[in-house]
């Protein structure tokens, strides 16, 4: 697609194995480059490409042929050596959680963490607490009571992921770097009951479906190689088996169709950021993805993860609607770009401390090299130089002139950054309610690194756009002050509480640049949504409930006073 836009001059690769590692797709794409005007460059030192005769064209099919050959060629050897060595029982790839590979073959893992006192797991060896009351896990363990639970056939593997939380045991996520279990971390043990039994197969595990599997009563374990008791693999992979369910349409050869969800994956729990903050480690983040619940599209939270928050799911309209209110405040009148655009230029002379005006120097700089064009033509006349002379420096000075004429103002270039910006949020904003779950996704995602919502209150509490659009949000919020949305008591109370200095245009933009987001969403939500403000009233009528039958008085006189049935008050104080 980019090929048909008039600002593509070139392909640039490595060279040419690195465009394709098939022959007839090479020609295809040089007549593809040719009928466009497109340069085909190689950048690799002696690898020059001339595709504009006959013998070029040839050169050029040729070496893709080569390419072809020896891509086909490593892939059958690396075929080949996986398939000897999985002959020989030997497994391939990362070993799964609680075991680790000798020679070839799954051993258990004496690796593991250390769960501290404040519930955060550090990686470590076993006869190295970092202090005192630490708990050794390990991994090997971990996966064995997994195992255990799950043959239990008591549990999903939702609450086991919580139950080995609540029991301190981690996973190794990559670096083995110790994290919280989730759901897909139960799925990945569970679903390596072979791999765990001595058993090589060819297929992945995540990739096997389990209503698919042969009886488990007729697996042949290798006992010699297995990792955990024989008898406990084989009762997993019977409860498997059971569990599974064969999808109707599974045969049908026909996809699920799939539904975009335009804040998923982008948007983070709330309540595990501030677990990540805490412990000084990003894999405690989770973030909130798209599912059907009881027929309805909600974001959920991770599944398996205890970070503490009550709720777990949210609709889709309650967040949405709240992302629909905020970029409708981040939209910015056109008239006040130029105003925008003078702050920013004010701003980053304050910050960076520079001397003189751009526009000032760039007309200096042409009348320079205008005087020297001058000076070259009397010069010529007076004999002084040669023609030869004359011309490079007239060439020189006119090439420098058009370079200045060309040079962006300090003043244009501002407004232009700052125009983009208010583009994007005015075509998000526009387009919101008419486009596609899918181009709201990647409109969201062109603007936004993330969002924060806490799912307890159902709100939006943070989030940051890209850095190319930092200063906007900033500058943004500098107008809200001068439109009245923010007082000048809000951002001195706020400079105050933060320690930043009081004065300055460059304190205040960085008092901007922290808590722009902050601000922009105190102003937009200073209400609780309905429903949650109906849960809450009713949550507060419980606990005064509670609070009076404790104190004595009768549940009749309190179903009377309060409007409710005597039941109801029963199964209200006895946490029904």
């Amino acid at each position: 697609e980019r090929f048909n836009d008039p600002d593509v001059v070139a392909l640039v690769a490595n060279d040419l194995s690195r465009i394709h590692r098939k022959g007839w797709r090479v020609g295809d794409l040089i007549d593809h480059l040719e009928q466009r005007g497109i340069a085909l460059v190689a950048a690799a030192p002696g690898r020059e490409i001339d595709t504009s005769n006959a013998t070029g064209k040839m050169f050029v099919q040729f070496t893709a042929m080569l390419d072809e050959y020896y891509a086909e060629d490593i892939s059958q050897r690396a075929k080949d050596s996986v398939a000897y060595r999985k002959s020989l029982g030997k497994y391939i790839g990362q070993a799964p959680y609680g075991t680790d590979k000798k020679d070839g073959y799954l051993i258990p893992t004496q690796a593991g963490a250390w769960l501290l006192g404040n519930g955060r797991f550090v990686a470590g060896k076993p006869e190295e607490p970092p202090e005192e009351g630490a708990l050794w896990r390990s991994y090997y363990e971990g996966a064995k009571r997994i195992l255990e639970l799950y043959a239990e056939n008591k549990l999903g593997l939702v609450s086991i992921a919580y139950q080995m939380n609540v029991e301190g045991f981690p996973f190794r996520a990559r670096r083995s770097r110790p994290r919280p279990m989730t759901e897909d971390d139960i799925r990945r043990v569970v679903s390596n009951w072979d791999k765990y039994g001595g058993i090589v197969t060819n297929e992945r595990s995540k990739d096997r479906r389990a209503y698919e599997e042969i009886d488990p009563d007729t697996i042949v374990f290798n006992e010699e190689r297995a990792v955990f008791p024989v008898k406990l693999l084989r009762e997993v992979a019977k409860i498997r088996h059971e569990r599974s369910v064969r999808p109707p349409d599974a045969n049908a050869g026909k996809p699920r169709e799939a539904k975009f969800y335009p804040l998923s994956q982008l948007t983070y729990c709330a309540h595990c950021e501030e677990l990540a903050h805490k412990h000084g480690d990003s894999a405690y983040r989770t973030r909130l993805t798209g599912t059907f619940l009881n027929s309805k599209p909600k974001y959920r939270h991770k599944l398996g993860v205890d970070c503490g928050c009550q709720r777990k799911t949210v609709p889709v309209e309650v967040i949405e609607g709240d992302f629909e209110r905020l970029i409708s405040l981040l939209v910015v009148n056109p008239d006040k770009i130029d105003e925008m655009a003078k702050l920013a230029i004010e701003v980053d002379r304050t910050l960076f401390k520079s001397e003189g005006d751009p526009e000032r120097e760039k007309q200096e700089a042409i009348s320079l090299c205008k005087r020297r064009i001058a000076a070259a033509v009397s010069l010529f006349g007076d004999g002084v130089i040669d023609r030869e002379e004359y011309l490079r420096r007239k060439e020189k000075n006119e090439r420098d002139i058009a370079y200045w004429q060309a040079r962006t103002t300090e003043s244009d270039k501002a407004a232009l950054e700052l125009s983009m910006c208010m583009d994007v949020v005015e075509t998000i904003k526009r387009l919101w309610k008419i486009t596609d779950d899918e181009d709201r996704q990647g409109m969201v995602r062109n603007l936004f690194s993330y969002i924060l919502y806490n799912l307890d209150t159902q709100r939006i509490i943070g989030f940051k756009l890209k850095p190319w659009a930092d200063r906007f949000l900033a500058l943004r919020e500098a107008l809200y002050e001068d439109e009245g949305v923010i007082t000048e008591e809000d951002v001195m109370t706020q400079i105050t509480q933060r320690g930043l200095p009081h004065t300055g245009l460059g304190n205040r933009l960085r008092f901007y640049m922290e808590l722009a987001p902050t601000l922009v969403l105190e102003h937009i939500f200073t209400e609780l949504p309905p429903k949650l403000a109906q849960q809450n009233a009713i949550l507060a009528r419980n606990q005064d409930i509670l609070a009076r039958f404790a104190l004595g008085e009768l549940g009749s006189d309190l179903a009377k006073e309060y409007g409710l049935s005597h039941q109801r008050i029963s199964q209200i104080v006895y946490g029904q």
